[in-house]
């Protein structure tokens, strides 16, 4: 997040040009480059700054969000409010985190394409989201970059980017560039052949194809760490009158060797020893943690009842199903951020004799109230 978030302020200028944060716990450089520096150790300490993008905070936050998935919808509602009222003359920039296995996402991609045309969208690929990712969305963007003709191509255009004079015109004709660039990689580049076919009958490696689809023009996958490029990229994606999304890769925890080695608990921890990364020795006499109990005995269930199923919504850790998936992993289920799915998904099993266990955090589970009320409920208990 620290070469993103600078090169971001390179190119673009808050509060003017609008940055839209995914959950918004990624903006703590941002908050130290848009004058918050001196505060910056009061970070959720009571009066301090705010954990999240705050609009009362400051003139800087937009938006904020405590919730996966909404920065698409959120940043398209600013992106056609600055079209009506300033006919296109403002830019809006949207930040997209890897986690993009959530619905409301999809909802405002299918959008975008025919509502705005100025549009820039970066989607931050990690591998992560809170825990590692999962589905059918991981599984293509991990084929996308690693698709060795993509990967050369994307290097071409990592070379052409790199090589552009600075200037209005310029800009103007390496878009022009871009766009038949763009349609060789689609086009010729990413061409499926008979020996790159996965076992369900599927190309092995994917494309931008879903991105251009959905009327976003692809760029990348680029080296989120560096610098330059990323700002190179930035100023090319700002002259595009098109909606655009920038496919980074990055790094969960670079620069820390413990993050590094322990992604999901970084992710969000207490006190540690910052030379170690360990986290302080609980003391005698502490109880367990009531996910631990949880997820100790939802094993001990499963291992009298084979009717019983756990499912999270991305959540192993911080639910304690991680128990169930090491000791049982065929009854357990991760199906990404989607808790309205998690609660349908548990009601269709129900109705076949499953007893399913749904773990999702109260502040997460608003989201699926309606599922409850209408799939549950309703349709199951009556």
């Amino acid at each position: 997040m620290v070469e993103l978030t600078i090169a971001l302020h390179r190119v673009f200028n808050t509060p003017k040009d609008k940055f839209v944060w995914d959950v918004s716990h990624q903006v703590y450089v941002h908050k130290i480059l848009t004058d918050r520096k001196n505060r910056f150790r009061t970070v959720r300490q009571t009066d301090g700054l705010n954990g999240f993008a705050l609009r009362t905070e400051s003139p800087h936050d937009c938006y904020g969000a405590g919730h996966a998935g909404t920065a698409l919808s959120a940043a398209l509602g600013m992106a056609v409010a600055r079209d009506k009222k300033w006919h296109r003359r403002k830019r809006r920039l949207h930040f997209w985190r890897r986690g993009a296995d959530d619905g409301i996402s999809f909802e405002a991609l299918n959008n975008i394409g025919h509502t705005t045309k100025r549009f820039i969208s970066i989607l931050n690929d990690n591998e992560w989201s809170i825990a590692k990712n999962v589905g059918a969305i991981s599984n293509y963007l991990n084929k996308l970059i690693t698709h060795p003709r993509y990967n050369k191509l994307a290097k071409d255009f990592e070379h052409f980017v790199r090589r552009l004079p600075k200037g209005e015109l310029a800009l103007k004709l390496a878009h022009k560039a871009e766009e038949g660039f763009k349609g060789a990689i689609t086009d010729v580049g990413l061409q499926q052949t008979g020996s790159l076919v996965d076992a369900d009958g599927r190309g092995g490696y994917g494309s931008p194809i879903f991105f251009e689809e959905m009327g976003l023009r692809y760029l990348g996958p680029i080296d989120g760490h560096d610098l330059p490029l990323l700002i190179s990229t930035l100023e090319f994606a700002r002259t595009c009158d098109h909606p655009i999304v920038i496919h980074v890769l990055t790094q969960k925890g670079k620069g820390f060797e413990a993050a590094l080695k322990f992604p999901e608990k970084f992710h969000g921890t207490g006190p540690y020893d910052v030379k170690t990364g360990d986290s302080m020795p609980v003391l005698a006499g502490t109880p367990p943690n009531y996910q631990d109990v949880m997820g100790q005995t939802m094993v001990k269930l499963c291992q009298k009842d084979n009717t019983l199923v756990g499912i999270t919504a991305a959540m192993p850790s911080g639910t304690g199903l991680k128990h169930l998936e090491k000791a049982m992993p065929d009854r357990y289920y991760d199906v990404g951020i989607a808790e309205e799915h998690a609660v349908i998904f548990a009601a269709g099993m129900a109705t076949m004799g499953f007893h399913p266990v749904v773990a999702i955090y109260s502040t997460f589970l608003q989201r699926a109230y309606d599922c409850i009320q209408h799939d549950v409920c309703c349709r199951i208990c009556r």
